[in-house]
Order: structure tokens, then sequence, then C-alpha cells
């Protein structure tokens, strides 16, 4: 039997602000009052926050998808984009997109005009697109970013028409391939202060990693891709009304319980397809049960299935084009098919060896390492359990596990609202080691041997 159920999340991305609900009374408040953004630009997802800059109050938030998708999914395909003369194009989208947001957060707090000042994280790439600074230095190796440290300037530098008075403020990155986003990740945790050896982990297109050994910092960064963002998955989708984000199969009873996130009514239907989370939960699911082997191969004969012991009520739901994971009365159907395997694999390869490779340069065992917090906005929202069972995290104590959430716009937003905070991401773009995994000798080793979909530690 399959079960279709409400997924418990409360973070469903472009559904509108999060917050304190706009009143009459909250806009007199708030009248004249000095207000900021916190921006998180992520390859996939954009996320913003309004905050009161006299109390620190965050007074709403909103996510949306980043509007640069349509030029490519993934950081490389920007860059592509940018030297092939549509650079302007992408910033335009951008600040447009950003624009656009304020305007929908300040409805019922405060006037566009009161927003005096955003501070924007995002990785090198996305940052030098929102700032329009050269970008050919990304590109190919020698990899240079166009500026070091802290960028300042006003909105009317970058085109910002509706906000030309604000400062705008970028906190420091590392290098090319390690941004603000990332240095805001590991202030935000306090990793530069910790006495302990703790991993952090951004899970997104690209995937942040940072090592911290009693406050020395090691960081590399992997590329992870967007298929934890539902892309290049063939029913994949973001993490919107209709998406399964949960699977699990109850062998004992022969269910199939589906949690799916319901739209503004609270309403599951019509199922339409299956997000990041979903992905990993079912990938899980299938493991478990036989249908998915260690090396990714994926059961798409049912007589082959009969043979290995795969019970009746999961051999109806393969088929040569993959397994269905969803199938209603309509014929309405979500299947997960063999490529959707493999480019979860790479994915999840790409965020192992990264994290095998930090602990090697450091000559570490993961059983040395007291913490790994799990961040980012895809990442808060991950089963720990069926991650851990699909060997995109370790298989370590349950408590050393913690979910951070959107680290990296919580650090957006103490750069908003804190000069120290501003002053220490500069301080950790100048002393951190980073690690270009690309000019690794074993990296490509350590991502081959990180494809299987096995338990690791």
């Amino acid at each position: 039997m399959q079960i279709v159920r409400m997924a418990e999340s409360d973070t469903i991305k472009g559904r509108g602000r999060k917050g304190q609900p706009k009143s009459d009374s909250c806009a007199a408040k708030m009248a004249g009052a000095a207000c900021g953004l916190a921006v998180d630009i992520g390859t996939t997802t954009v996320v913003m926050g309004l905050y009161d800059l006299d109390s620190g109050e965050r007074l709403a938030g909103l996510q949306e998808k980043n509007s640069q998708t349509l030029l490519g999914a993934d950081v490389m395909m920007r860059l592509m984009h940018c030297q092939r003369g549509s650079q302007h194009t992408l910033e335009q989208r951008i600040r447009e997109q950003i624009q656009n947001m304020a305007e929908q957060l300040c409805d019922g707090f405060c006037a566009l005009e009161q927003i005096k000042t955003i501070a924007v994280v995002g990785n090198t790439t996305m940052c030098h697109i929102f700032l329009g600074q050269d970008t050919s230095g990304l590109a190919g190796s020698p990899f240079r970013p166009a500026y070091r440290g802290i960028y300042r300037c006003k909105g009317s530098d970058i085109a910002l028409q509706e906000m030309k008075d604000t400062d705008v403020i970028v906190p420091a990155g590392i290098d090319a391939h390690v941004g603000a986003d990332a240095v805001s990740m590991i202030c935000a945790l306090q990793l530069p202060e910790t006495k302990e050896t703790i991993l952090a982990v951004d899970i997104g297109t690209n995937a942040e990693i940072a090592l911290s050994c009693k406050g020395e910092i090691s960081v590399c960064s992997a590329p992870a891709g967007p298929a934890f963002e539902g892309a290049q998955i063939s029913q994949g989708m973001r993490g919107e009304p209709g998406a399964i984000a949960g699977m699990h199969i109850a062998r004992q009873s022969g269910n199939i319980l589906l949690e799916v996130i319901p739209d503004d009514r609270r309403n599951v239907y019509p199922v339409r397809g299956i997000c990041g989370s979903g992905l990993i939960d079912s990938i899980a699911s299938l493991r478990q049960s036989g249908i998915l082997q260690p090396d990714g191969y994926l059961l798409c004969d049912p007589e082959e299935a009969d043979r290995l012991g795969i019970p009746g009520y999961l051999r109806e739901r393969i088929t040569e084009k993959g397994f269905l994971v969803y199938l209603d009365p309509g014929g309405q159907q979500v299947c997960l098919t063999q490529k959707d395997i493999r480019q979860f694999q790479l994915a999840k390869a790409a965020v192992q060896a990264g994290i095998r490779m930090l602990l090697e340069q450091k000559r570490l065992a993961l059983q040395q390492v007291d913490r790994i917090y799990i961040a980012g906005v895809f990442g808060g929202h991950i089963s720990k359990k069926s991650a851990v069972l699909t060997g995109l995290f370790p298989d370590i104590a349950p408590e050393k596990l913690v979910i951070a959430g959107n680290a990296a716009g919580e650090g957006a937003a103490r750069a908003l609202l804190s000069e120290v905070f501003l002053r220490q991401t500069e301080q950790v773009g100048t002393e951190a080691a980073h690690i270009e995994l690309a000019q690794q000798e074993a990296f490509q080793q350590e991502f081959l041997a990180s494809m299987e979909i096995v338990t690791w530690n």
C-alpha cells in the first residue's frame, strides 16, 4: 500500500515570507527605523532576511530560486556564460531579483528607503557577478579572484536602482573557490575559537568543507553539482508544494510511506516530483530493500528482482525506466531512474572525498573529529539516518552529527549587525589554509572510491 502524508518541514522554498506577520501596528512601529538585509546568494537558492538594525531583531525572511539558473545550473556554466559575454545579463538578473525580494520583505514593515545596509554572502563566483567584478580569474588556472578582503560599496555603484544610497557589504572570502559564504559559516559556528577538532560542511551545489583543529582552519570546495537541489534529476524539483520530501518502506506491513510538501491549504496533491531530501530518503530505502546495489546498480527487471528475493509489493514498482516511487490511480508517476542514482553518486562522492582529503592533509582519522556540523539551506532538511545509510555523511556517533541550518545566512546577518564579526571574516580569509582539490593527485582516487552507496567511517 502507498501512503501519502504531509511533510513536517516548515522550510518550503519560494512560499513567501517567514517571520512576524505584517500589520499596520508593525509598520507604524518600524516607521523611520533603520533596517538592513542579510542575503545569501546560493548557486541555486537566494535567501534574504530583513532586520531592525537598532535591536538586531529579524523581522521577516524570504527565499527564492536563483534567477540565474536559467543560464546554468552550476558555477562552471555561469562562468562559461561570463566568458562568452553574458556576465552583464547575469549581473542584471541577480540585482533585479534582490531588489524585488527586498520590496516583498519590506511591504508592511518599512519603506525601501529605510534599508540602510545590505550584507551579502555567496561563493566567490556569485559575489563577483553580483558586484560586477572581473570573473576571468575564476574560470581557469591559476585561479585568482579579482578582489580580496571585505568589499564595500554603495548600491549606486552596482546599479541597484531602488537602493542607490544603501551601503553594500560583502564579507571576506578565502580564494577563487571558497567564498564569503564559507567564511561566514566558519565564523558563525565559531570555528576559530574552538579547542576541539570540528568539521563543517555546507551542503549545496558547491559543498564548502571546513576543518578546525583547535582553531586552525583548513577549507576546500567540492563540486557536488545541483542534484541535492533537485536539478538534473529526471523528475526532480526544489522543495516546493507537491514535492516528495521523504520516503520510507515499511517492510513488515509492505507499506510505502511518502511525505509530500503541502500547499498553503495543506493539500499534498497533486504530487509533482521529488526534491533533494526525498531523493536521499528514496535511495536509502532502496539500498535497504536490496533494489539498489552498493555500486549504484538499480534493478530494472522484475524477474531479476524475483530471483534476488525482492518482495512482490516492491517488484510491481520495478520497471524498465526505474523504480516507481509514486503512482496514483490516474496514472501520474514519479520514477527514480538509473541516471538519477548516478547523479546522486557524483554529488555525494564529491562531498565524501572532500572530507577525506581535508582529514588526510592534517593526518587525522574520522574518529578524532569531535563534531561535524551539517549546514546550508538544504543541509538542514536531510534525514541524518538516510544520509548516513547512503554514505553522504560518515557513520559516526549520532550526537557528533549536528544539523546547523543555514549558517552562511546566519553569518550574513551577523556581518550586517556587527563590525567585529565582519573583521573576523577578514582575519579568517587571510589565515585559513585553502586546499585546491583539483590540484591534489589523490583527489580523483578518493572521488572514485567514494562512489559506492555504503556507510563509511
